[in-house]
């Protein structure tokens, strides 16, 4: 119920403006064309998982049924594979691209290093997806509610980089007061394998992946999770994860081990870095340029696809029951979790600077 009621939700957002299909929408045929996804990811990532979970509904879906082939462009923090995206795609609705927290991180903090324009990109379809952080019962916890206790032990953390889809977890971590090693160069699955082996004590897994991959550690006691990133309301306030509900939110986590709620800079920061990696976790993008009907033919495969019975059957494992936002709904969100205030930005470069030796530009 939970999922259908976030599919409805979003589905009523999406349809504004476009109660009905145009006419030019249903001229646009891909039948006997190739549609070509990119994914700036190595094969088994999220991102790759996310795509490869709606590629045989968007051949379904997608006006003359064409065969959608999912290519994979891994490398560092998914640049060469943007760059691939923004240099060579085509805007006739037969290339797509998928972008991750890290991707946005990528545009975000590294600006003077990339070639693509995220923000010049039309959104299709944009996915949130939360965040569940655990740790190792060796630590000396059981539940959530021991997290003070982690303050002053030594953590072992593994990632990718700190100015990449990790910030939201890392700079958790950072405001609580927590004393952290940091292992980069490493993905996401890699990582909790790592944890399993106890060569890592705390980690995180987007809540897709820790409700399908490390639910087991949290069953036969190798893991004990601790918060949520949480997700933000429709007043902009912090509450928990639909899909998690039992876990406290991070600003909750922070009272409890601070004992005064969140505020100032630095979780100005934190929600800066949320909506990057919560509110534009997993999204799918066309080239700048693309024309309208395209644009339209391609938001209402998706609609259709999330209309689909059998797509809800199998969408818990994608979408998690968060509201979806389709082309112009997803926007101002990617205009808000790409622009920085001056004040956050700044507080952000000294915490790079001083925490991870990472400058900002």
């Amino acid at each position: 119920m939970k999922l259908l009621l976030g599919l409805k939700v979003a589905l009523s957002m999406a349809a504004l403006g476009l109660v009905t299909a145009t006419a030019t929408a249903q001229e646009v045929n891909f039948a006997g064309k190739r549609i070509d996804i990119l994914v700036p990811f190595a094969p088994g990532g999220g991102s790759d998982v996310y795509i490869r979970a709606l590629q045989p509904f968007l051949e379904k879906h997608l006006p003359g049924n064409p065969t959608v082939i999912v290519r994979n462009v891994p490398g560092s923090r998914s640049i060469p594979g943007a760059n691939q995206f923004q240099e060579r795609a085509k805007p006739d609705g037969t290339h797509a691209v998928v972008v991750s927290a890290t991707t946005v991180a990528t545009f975000v903090f590294d600006r003077s290093k990339v070639r693509f324009q995220l923000d010049k990109w039309e959104p299709i379809l944009l996915s949130p997806q939360g965040m569940v952080g655990y740790a190792a019962p060796g630590l000396g916890i059981s539940s959530w509610k021991d997290l003070p206790k982690l303050r002053g032990q030594q953590l072992t953390f593994g990632g990718q980089s700190a100015n990449s889809g990790e910030l939201r977890y890392i700079l958790s971590l950072y405001l609580l007061g927590f004393k952290v090693n940091h292992v980069w160069g490493l993905n996401r699955g890699p990582v909790r394998l790592a944890f399993e082996r106890g060569e890592f004590n705390i980690n995180y897994d987007s809540t897709p992946g820790y409700l399908g991959g490390a639910m087991h550690l949290v069953k036969s006691g190798k893991a004990v999770p601790i918060f949520s990133a949480g997700v933000e309301n429709e007043k902009g306030a912090l509450v928990r994860d639909p899909n998690v509900p039992e876990l406290p939110h991070y600003g909750e986590a922070f009272e409890l081990v601070n004992g005064k709620r969140p505020s100032g800079a630095g979780f100005d920061a934190w929600m800066a870095s949320s909506r990057m990696n919560t509110m534009m976790n997993k999204g799918i993008f066309l080239p700048a340029g693309t024309p309208k009907p395209i644009l339209e033919a391609w938001q209402r495969a998706i609609r259709n696809m999330l209309n689909d019975p059998e797509f809800q059957k199998t969408a818990a494992n994608v979408i998690e029951g968060y509201s979806q936002f389709i082309g112009d709904a997803a926007k101002p969100i990617i205009r808000n979790a790409t622009t920085l205030t001056p004040e956050t930005w700044a507080w952000l470069r000294d915490y790079f600077k001083n925490e991870h030796k990472v400058t900002l530009e």
